[in-house]
């Protein structure tokens, strides 16, 4: 009996190792892009069964997920400032992006006369820009209440 729960125990650390879920990540992903290039519904549904398993294996990993993804937990990876760097660079990009998206909207949006096919895609890029508004201050209260 002992040996059989020993050897359940083995199969259930091979499933729960780095290089396995490493491996059903890419899978999974690969999955998903064959499913959109091919415009399989099937080939998505079963990446989508597959996350399923998956995303409960590192929900019950959740603490360990650095040491799984990015290797060895002595090796400093980034310091402060790279932190910093990465912060500030994300803060930027998201800035033009959202710019870029509401510039893009106008300009649709006034050529509404003469390109009326357009005008769909305008207002989708205004809720587009309205939806990283949000997000953006939602995500910044909360973490300023939580630090």
């Amino acid at each position: 009996m002992s040996a059989k729960s020993g050897t359940i125990l083995k199969i259930l650390s091979i499933f729960e190792s780095g290089l396995f879920i490493k491996i059903v990540s890419a899978f999974i992903t690969g999955l998903w892009i064959v499913g959109l290039i091919l415009a399989n519904i099937y080939i998505i549904i079963l990446a989508i069964i597959l996350l399923i398993p998956l995303s409960t294996v590192l929900y019950i990993h959740r603490d360990n997920l650095g040491e799984i993804f990015q290797g060895d937990s002595d090796v400093v990876v980034e310091d402060e400032r790279t932190q910093l760097i990465n912060e500030k660079a994300a803060t930027m990009t998201l800035g033009i992006f959202i710019a870029v998206i509401i510039y893009a909207g106008i300009i649709i949006f006034a050529v509404r006369n003469s390109y009326p096919q357009f005008l769909q895609a305008g207002y989708t890029l205004f809720l587009a820009a309205l939806f990283c508004f949000i997000l953006y201050f939602t995500s910044r209260a909360y973490y300023t209440r939580k630090y």
